[in-house]
């Protein structure tokens, strides 16, 4: 980012901070923000057909977001994120080393961002580093014809629960710790009231150094008719079109959900389609019960073609990350008591047969206090040496994802 931008994000952080803590502009400046410590150990991998491992790793993630808006008017205001994380390393620093297996940490990628911050504020060695992340900065403006915002903001499609086909715009990957805010990219938007449940949606996405081959547009409409919330929409790209939509309603006690997305190429790269479907029952007030089902048309059948997917735009840059083709999804949700919330999710990959869990729980100790307790699971075929021995190969997508505990806490001003 070029000095000037970031002299300006300076003292516009400067300005907000002053004037929330002086009272100077009281009722048009607000400002909070937020700490979280993350302590996470991953488990050692092992290598089938050697007496050999990949070593086991303590993460120390932390995190200060600072939040800031001010309101010129009840219709217009600024708003500015920024993110400073220092994280260290027990063994390695993925961010210097290639081979992060199960990386936990998001960081965003500058393709949908015009100009941005190196990533990298400082590093110390091969086991600390200091991110940073100006994740908002935008202007918004709302009228009766609706609502219009540039610059840096979230932009996120679908309706489904867990994988969104639609959602192609740096979505989270599986075992990303904090997903509190979604990773904000550099838009134009616009977002029409065109009745009680009606909006149509439309957007500029203004890439790196604003080139074709990184930006995109949109155009989204949603209504809701009859007790079914239906949206549709299109993505143009610079080398592809996605057409998608989804439906969400409820089936008597149960509700349910379908989006799909086809993407299609004007290159000699292949078109895929992907589809999300499923459906929720709560048993009481206290537990409710989902279960998702995936088609990944981007994917691989078979686990040693897997790397394959590498060089795929769709994984490049058009938000897959999913390795396989089919999945089930089963979860839960189960609040314990009005301070504590249990949830757990399984990611099955139908191809390979292997397995990833996600078992944590939220403790609420004040109105400020919270702390996070996790494990990740996962089982399956491992690293395998080749017929000739002479290469490691991925016997399945989830089976070499290590063993995974964290404890987090996090505190809000």
């Amino acid at each position: 980012m070029t000095n000037g931008v970031t002299r300006f994000f300076t003292l516009l952080l400067n300005f907000l901070l002053c004037s929330s803590l002086s009272g100077v502009v009281a009722g048009d400046a607000r400002f909070n923000a937020y700490l979280k410590s993350y302590a996470l150990m991953q488990d050692s991998i092992a290598i089938d057909d050697l007496d050999e491992s990949l070593d086991s790793n303590f993460q120390s993630q932390n995190a200060l977001r600072l939040i800031g808006s001010y309101f010129f008017s009840s219709a217009s205001n600024i708003e500015a994120h920024y993110e400073l994380q220092p994280v260290y390393f027990s063994n390695y620093n993925p961010f210097i080393e290639s081979g992060n297996i199960g990386s936990t940490i998001a960081v965003g990628a500058n393709q949908y961002r015009l100009r941005d911050l190196n990533p990298i504020l400082e590093s110390y060695g091969d086991h600390i580093v200091v991110l940073q992340n100006l994740d908002r900065l935008n202007y918004r403006h709302s009228s009766d014809a609706g609502d219009f915002t540039m610059g840096r903001q979230v932009i996120s499609f679908g309706s489904a629960r867990f994988i969104n086909p639609t959602d192609i715009f740096i979505p989270f990957s599986l075992q990303t710790l904090n997903q509190e805010y979604r990773i904000g990219i550099d838009a134009i938007r616009f977002q029409a009231e065109l009745g009680d449940f009606a909006v149509l949606d439309s957007g500029i996405i203004v890439g790196e150094d604003a080139k074709k081959e990184n930006s995109a547009a949109f155009i989204r409409g949603k209504n809701s008719i009859a007790g079914n919330d239906i949206e549709a929409m299109a993505i143009m790209l610079d080398e592809a079109t996605l057409l998608g939509g989804g439906i969400e309603r409820a089936m008597g006690d149960f509700g349910f959900w379908f989006e799909a997305a086809y993407m299609f190429y004007s290159s000699e790269n292949k078109n895929y389609f992907r589809l999300s479907t499923g459906s929720d029952y709560a048993i009481n007030h206290d537990v409710i019960l989902m279960l998702e089902y995936h088609f990944n048309g981007a994917g691989e059948s078979a686990a040693e073609d897997y790397l394959n997917n590498i060089n795929k735009q769709a994984y490049q840059k058009y938000g897959v990350f999913l390795m396989g083709e089919y999945y089930l999804i089963p979860a839960l949700s189960w609040t314990l008591s009005p301070l504590v919330i249990f949830n757990a999710s399984g990611f099955f990959n139908l191809n390979d047969n292997s397995i990833f869990f996600n078992l944590s729980s939220e403790v609420s100790w004040s109105d400020n206090l919270y702390s996070d307790f996790g494990l990740y699971l996962s089982a399956g075929d491992k690293f395998y040496l080749n017929a000739d021995n002479s290469v490691i190969s991925i016997g399945s997508e989830f089976g070499y994802y290590p063993l995974s505990a964290y404890i987090s806490l996090l505190y809000y001003f």
